[in-house]
């Protein structure tokens, strides 16, 4: 598939929520922090295939709570470079004290390297998780509101380089990524990847209550092609990633079985909160993304479940 078009400001002028768009450059260079993840693997493998020189690391390469580490940056960052930051501890790893000193670590580590080595431009990978719920739709001017550890990771995250960028005049690129669904996901956070694992186990699909919750699921595809997309063109500021359609995690059960060529329990867990939704408004996404293809969710959804052996 050809990238999408990309609109963006003419050189020098702000968008509306973020700085001044650069003049784009070619020969691109992008190094990501976090390239072994769900979404930086699949950014990564994105660019490679649209001819853009990637250098990926991961935590077996270079730890970033260790700041001597990032030396090993040194050689191939510059002002021609694009760093993306994905690093992170998942809420699967827990949500703890522990896990927020590791994210704020680490977030602290990679603004202080680039406060002293700029770069051509940052990506910060965020997430919706910094938005409370029931704040429909949700824009990229909505308030904030962190409710554990992992979401006032990233938030802080993204506040401290946005500081540094600021400061030292470096553009930044923050993306706040919605419910990511699809193959190569390590975690099975809960949704449709959880799903498709234990349909793959024990032919048993498990909800809270009775999945009434509504969430906007986006294929982790789209969100490397989007990204791609937007640092490409030059894009700064602040953008939701997300597919403009949310679905009850029940119709997501629903779906799964005009899928499969098999019967199977749904089991019905205690809830633990109340029932919430998140939908987005995400018309600045397609303002700069404009006539951008979302893969149709069945797709995805069939592609996520063979990914994990569950057709």
């Amino acid at each position: 598939m050809a990238p999408p078009r990309v609109a963006s400001a003419p050189p020098g002028r702000a968008d509306e929520v973020g700085e001044p768009v650069p003049v784009r450059a070619p020969g691109l260079r992008v190094v990501i922090l976090g390239a072994s993840g769900h979404v930086g693997g699949a950014l990564a493998a994105c660019l490679a295939r649209e001819g853009v020189e990637v250098i990926g690391h991961s935590s077996k390469t270079l730890d970033l709570t260790q700041p001597e580490a990032l030396g090993a940056l040194d050689p191939v960052v510059g002002r021609e470079t694009i760093l993306v930051f994905a690093s992170a501890l998942t809420p699967d790893r827990g949500q703890n004290l522990v896990t927020f000193t590791a994210n704020l670590t680490m977030a602290v580590n990679v603004a202080r390297y680039v406060e002293a080595h700029p770069v051509g431009r940052c990506v910060y990978l965020g997430s919706d998780a910094v938005y409370g719920f029931d704040l429909n739709p949700v824009t990229e001017t909505t308030p904030v509101a962190p409710g554990g550890y992992y979401a006032l990771a990233k938030y802080t995250g993204e506040k401290t380089l946005e500081c540094v960028a600021t400061a030292k005049g470096l553009p930044l690129l923050s993306l706040r990524v919605t419910g990511v669904y699809g193959p190569g996901d390590p975690h099975g956070a809960y949704g449709p990847n959880a799903f498709a694992r234990s349909l793959a186990r024990d032919r048993t699909v498990r909800l809270f209550g009775e999945g009434e919750e509504e969430r906007d699921h986006i294929y982790v595809d789209d969100v490397a092609r989007l990204a791609s997309a937007l640092l490409r063109s030059g894009a700064t500021g602040l953008f939701n990633l997300a597919s403009g359609e949310s679905r009850s995690f029940a119709e997501v059960v629903q779906t799964i079985r005009g899928i499969v060529p098999y019967e199977f329990t749904v089991a019905s867990a205690p809830r633990k909160g109340p029932i919430t939704h998140r939908r987005f408004d995400t018309a600045r996404l397609h303002r700069a993304v404009p006539g951008f293809g979302f893969t149709p969710f069945k797709d995805g959804l069939r592609a996520t479940l063979a990914a994990f052996g569950a057709l």
